[in-house]
Parts: structure tokens; C-alpha cells; sequence
């Protein structure tokens, strides 16, 4: 561990003096940093990294013997034995912000207490500038909970993430570089980073496509009217955040084209913004909405079918419509809305069979009186516990696709569950376990969900008062002084699923499927069976990269 020494004046005693010391140490990003937990025993960031990839490392402060006060942290350029760099504008440094947990979720064997989750930048992300603590007897603007300068608590750890993007133009190899860090009346500490690049690039397009639901709920987060010109910016910021951590954003409303009253699309008014924005984000799926009438299978079925027809061919002249789906229904679970699926299904496939249906349901039927979706669906997303192996590789062989997703904490086996008191490689697990399943897509029914408390910030919102985290990936930025999102410690491990994922996919294509499956046994074996422990999951990524530049 790193010690420096402060002198501070006891109170009424002018001698002898009492010290105070910072403890720094070093983990990697796929485990949580309690408030308690012991110092750890690296003193230096060791990294490895694609091209086009993130990578992080949580850099842990503490102070001994006394409080600290205006602490703050900067990075240097990481610079290689032959000159070239990588610039400190690549690198990210954000205050982990701990939530507390009153009561851990159904299932979770952890206890009440603080939990590090929000990701504070530590200068406004909109402009690069600082950010003012709130003022309330002025403006009441600024930021109530602010990423640097911070304190630190006698005894008491406070993390920072450190996120490290390597562009695409970077020469493969060895860099090295420090985080700084200083306090008020304290001699500047350094600790050392130490980065290798690799020798392959990871692709600008994500290859797993996924849906983690819209931003309506923003609106109300920020104190701004949806459907204004500012609602839109700030709608924005939320989706190039998801497109910055692979999963593929959605498309906000306003960039759809106009319908007509007959039913065809008029996309005049719309193309060039929507065009700008699939580009710019690297959307790999396009949700077309169910048709906008009140009765498609009725009286309003030719109008459906203009609909749909017109808009896939506007989808195909832009080469949009590989990626083409619509979300049929969420969780069909009786007759009748088998039936339903069975029968919207029908009109899609009718207007353009290439059009594909998603729908929130195993491949296996719940109860065989209702009947099979075998024709109707096409891209089968199962909760996680309830996929059958057996029919899925039938639905595969039928050339249909698997997706997956989680919700709450269900299932008779545990699953990688996501809420904030489970271990946090829960969230990048799962992409290993799509792998195994030949899963190719990945779905969560929103990262907004804050409604359920009155400060997620201050209190962990549980949904439906018991599933801490659940539905919410982002925390408003309100409260830490801009208008835009402030992401989480869970969507970074997601982020970190989807990069392990194409590493897999690059070995599968220059050394065949066999190649990637043999490392995907190491950590993953089904829905009930991964591997608990980072450092051996790391282990396997580092062999994957190993096998990548020898197989060039």
C-alpha cells in the first residue's frame, strides 16, 4: 500500500501531533468495494485491452489516523517504449457513489448497507468542465452529490473508476502512465498504470443485439416536458450512452416516419436525422412498433399491411432490414394471448415474411393447451431459468433466433440475478451463458425505472418494493449537476460482457466455433452453472487474446 503522511493539530493538544496517512490500492472492475473491506495488496493498475475497447480498474482511497479533505485525482498520457501514446482525453475518472440497501432482495444472501453503484464524472460530461457543488441559498444549481474534490473518512474506503478507451489506431504493445492524486497539505501520490494492447480490434458495430427499452421516463427525472426540443437532447445523451457500452439504443419516437392515414409511411421529414442517428450510435436492430391502428387484425388490416409492407422496403432500400423485428407481445401466459400472438404474428408474416416477430417466451410450451408459437415467432427471447436447450436447438436448426433476458429473481435454480445486492459479475456473465446457448441477442425491460423512490441516490429503489436495482441501469444527472445520465457499476460490467462476447466472435471466425466454445466451458456451462470467481473469468479473457494475436 502507498502511505503519506499528514500533520494535523489535535484538537486542544498544539503537541505532539496526530498522523494521518491515505491507503491506495488497486482492484479490477468486475468486484464491488465495500465501505469496510480491508486494503487489497496491488499497487499498480495492470490492464490489457483491445483496440476499440474499454477497460477499467477501480482505484481505492482511505484515510487513516484522521479525516482528508480536498482530495482530487487526474491522469496521465500513457506512453509506450516507443513514443506512442494513448492521451489522457481516452481516459474517464468517476467517484463511486455508494446507495443503501434497507432490505436485500428475495433470494440474496447479503446484508443491509452501502453498496457503490453511481459513476460520478469527475468534470461535466456535456462540456469537460468543473462542476459547482449545489448552492441553496443562491440558485440551488451545481451538483448535491459532486465527483471531485472529495473527502476521505477516517477508516472508510472511497473508490474511483478509471475507464480506459483504446481508439482504434492504437499501435499494439506496452504503455505506461500514473494516476495522481493530491489533498490539501498532502505530498502528491502517484500510482502507477500499466497498459498492453493487443493486436486485433474489436468491430465499431456491436455484434449481439439487444433491447433495454426507451427513455420516456426521463422527462419527468430531469424536470422537463417530454416531446420538447430539450426532452430530445437529453433523450439523446441517454441513448449514445448505450451505444458506448454495446448495447444498441432505441430509436427515439420523433426519428420514426410519418404515417398516413392510409396507412404507408412518409419518411421525408425524417430520413436524414434518423440516417445521422443510426450511423452515429451503431444500430444493429430496428424495433418497427406494432401497427399504429386501433384494430390491425380488423376493420384496420389493410391499412396494417401497407404499413408494415411500406416500411420494411423504406427499411431494405437503407440497408436497415437485417436487423428489422417487431416486439409482438411481452410475456404471453395463458390461451388467449397465444392466440393473440399467433394471430399479430400472422399479419406481420403476411405483409413481408422477413419481417421478424420477438416475443418474451421460451421455446418450450408452458402448458400444452395453449397451443404452440412455433410459426408465429421468430426471435424467442426466454427468461433466463425457464429456456429449454432441447427445443431451442430445434428453433435454431428452424433458422429462428435465441435472445435472453432477466427479470426479478425468478426461477427455481438461481440465475446470474440482477439486482445491486448480488455480485456484480452478474451482469457480464450472462453474455458467456448466450454464448453457450448460441443466444445472439440480449433483452431488459428498462434502465429508468426510478419511480418506485423519491432519490435513488439516497435510497436503492427496490421495484415493486423488494428487487433493489431492478429495471434501472442509469441514475438521473440531475443530482450530480448536468442534464444527462450518470451510469452505474452494473451497466459497465454489461458493457464488459458484450466486448468478452466479441472477443468470442472474433475467435470463432478465424478459428472456428470449436476454438471459442472450449473457453466458454471455463466459465459457463448453462443458466445454473458459471463461474463465481473475476479473477478466473479474467483469466480466460486473457487466453482468448493470447489465442487471437497467434491466430492472425
Amino acid at each position: 500500500m502507498f502511505s503519506v503522511v499528514i500533520v494535523l493539530l489535535c484538537l486542544n493538544r498544539p503537541w505532539p501531533v496526530c498522523a494521518a496517512t491515505i491507503e491506495a490500492w488497486v482492484v479490477h472492475g468486475s468486484i464491488r468495494v465495500q465501505p469496510k473491506d480491508e486494503p487489497g495488496p496491488n499497487r499498480t493498475a495492470v490492464i490489457a485491452a483491445a483496440r476499440n475497447e474499454y477497460e477499467p480498474f477501480q482505484l481505492v482511497l482511505r484515510a487513516s489516523g484522521g479525516n482528508i479533505t480536498g482530495v482530487k485525482a487526474s491522469v496521465s498520457d500513457l506512453i509506450s517504449a516507443n513514443g506512442a501514446g494513448l492521451g489522457r482525453s481516452d481516459i474517464t475518472l468517476y467517484r463511486e457513489h455508494y446507495v443503501y440497501v434497507r432490505r436485500p432482495s428475495p433470494r440474496s444472501d447479503a446484508e443491509p448497507g452501502l453498496y457503490p453503484d453511481a459513476l460520478i464524472p469527475f468534470v461535466n460530461p456535456l462540456d469537460g468542465s468543473d462542476i459547482p457543488p449545489r448552492d441553496h441559498e443562491r440558485d440551488g444549481k451545481g451538483a448535491k452529490y459532486d465527483g471531485s474534490p472529495f473527502d476521505l473518512w477516517r477508516g472508510v474506503n472511497q473508490p474511483i473508476w478509471v475507464d480506459v478507451y483504446v481508439p482504434v489506431d492504437t499501435r499494439p504493445g506496452a504503455y505506461k502512465g500514473a494516476v495522481r492524486v493530491e489533498a490539501r497539505g498532502v505530498r502528491p501520490l502517484e500510482i502507477p498504470v500499466e497498459l498492453t494492447v493487443w493486436d486485433f480490434t474489436l468491430p465499431a458495430t456491436p455484434t449481439v443485439r439487444s433491447h433495454f427499452g426507451e427513455f420516456g421516463k426521463v422527462a419527468a427525472a430531469h424536470g422537463i416536458k417530454a416531446n420538447t426540443e430539450q426532452f430530445r437532447q437529453v433523450e439523446l445523451r441517454y441513448c449514445q450512452a448505450l451505444a458506448d457500452h454495446r448495447i444498441t439504443p432505441p430509436i427515439p419516437r420523433h426519428l420514426y416516419p410519418i404515417v398516413g392515414s392510409d396507412g404507408t409511411i412518409d419518411p421525408t421529414s425524417t430520413h436524414q436525422a434518423l440516417k445521422d442517428y443510426i450511423t452515429r450510435l451503431r444500430v444493429n436492430a430496428f424495433q418497427i412498433h406494432s401497427p399504429p391502428f386501433r384494430d390491425p387484425t380488423g376493420a384496420d388490416r389493410d391499412k396494417a399491411l401497407r404499413f408494415l409492407r411500406s416500411t420494411y422496403r423504406y427499411l431494405e432500400e437503407n440497408g436497415w432490414h437485417q436487423g428489422a423485428y417487431i416486439y409482438i407481445l411481452d410475456e404471453p401466459n395463458d390461451k388467449e394471448a397465444y392466440e393473440r400472438v399467433r394471430q399479430l404474428a400472422a399479419l406481420v408474416h403476411e405483409a413481408d415474411r422477413r419481417i421478424h416477430v420477438l416475443c418474451t417466451e421460451q421455446t418450450k410450451t408452458s402448458d400444452p393447451s395453449w397451443g404452440v408459437l412455433d410459426q408465429a415467432v421468430d426471435i424467442w427471447v426466454p427468461l433466463w431459468p425457464l429456456h429449454d436447450e432441447s427445443t431451442g436447438q430445434v428453433r435454431l436448426a428452424a433458422g429462428n433466433q435465441l435472445w435472453s433476458y432477466t427479470a426479478l429473481c425468478q426461477g427455481k435454480q438461481p440465475s446470474p440475478w440482477w439486482q445491486i445486492d448480488f455480485p456484480v459479475l452478474n451482469y457480464r456473465v450472462p453474455l458467456w451463458i448466450n454464448w453457450h446457448y448460441r443466444m445472439t441477442g440480449l433483452l431488459y425491460w428498462t434502465t429508468v425505472c426510478w419511480q418506485d423512490c423519491s432519490d435513488p441516490w439516497l435510497d436503492q429503489p427496490s421495484f415493486r418494493g423488494a428487487y433493489n436495482g431492478e429495471g434501472m441501469l442509469f441514475y438521473p444527472g440531475t443530482q450530480a449537476g448536468f442534464d444527462g445520465h450518470v451510469s452505474s457499476i452494473r451497466l459497465k460490467n454489461t458493457r464488459e460482457g458484450m466486448e468478452d462476447y466479441e472477443y468470442l466472435r472474433l475467435l470463432a471466425d478465424r478459428s472456428g466455433q470449436a476454438a471459442a466454445d472450449q473457453y466458454v466451458a471455463k466459465v459457463a456451462r448453462s443458466w445454473f452453472d458459471w463461474e463465481s470467481d473475476p479473477d478466473r473469468l479474467l483469466e480466460v479473457r486473457r487466453q482468448i487474446a493470447q489465442a487471437l494475436t497467434q491466430a492472425k
